[in-house]
C-alpha cells in the first residue's frame, strides 16, 4: 500500500486505534508466539517500532510493509478510502 499525503493522518489516526484496541496487533506478531497473556513480545516490538516511526508518508509506508499482514493492510487501505471519500463528499455540500 503506498500512502499519499490526504491518507498519512487517518492512517496514524487508525494504526493507533488498533494499539489501543487489541495487545495483539498488528497479527504477524501473534503468528510465533502463544501466550495467555494480553500482548505478545512482538507487540511491544512492534509499537516501540512505531512510536520511533517520523510522520512522514515514507517511513509509514515502511512500517505498514514491515509489520501489517495483507488483510490489515486492506482494512487501513478501506477506512483511508472511506474518508477521502467523506472528505470530498463534504466538499461538494460546503459549494
Amino acid at each position: 500500500m503506498k500512502l499519499t499525503n490526504e491518507d498519512t493522518q487517518e492512517a496514524i489516526r487508525w494504526i493507533n486505534e488498533q494499539f489501543d484496541r487489541n495487545g495483539r496487533f498488528p497479527v504477524r506478531c501473534t503468528l510465533n508466539e502463544c501466550t495467555n497473556y494480553g500482548i505478545t513480545l512482538q507487540h511491544v516490538k512492534a509499537y516501540k517500532d512505531w512510536s520511533k516511526t517520523p510522520s512522514t508518508n515514507d517511513a509509514i509506508n515502511g512500517w505498514v510493509s514491515s509489520w501489517l499482514s495483507p488483510d490489515e493492510v486492506d482494512q487501513l487501505r478501506g477506512r483511508c478510502q472511506k474518508t477521502q471519500t467523506l472528505v470530498f463528499h463534504r466538499t461538494l455540500i460546503k459549494r
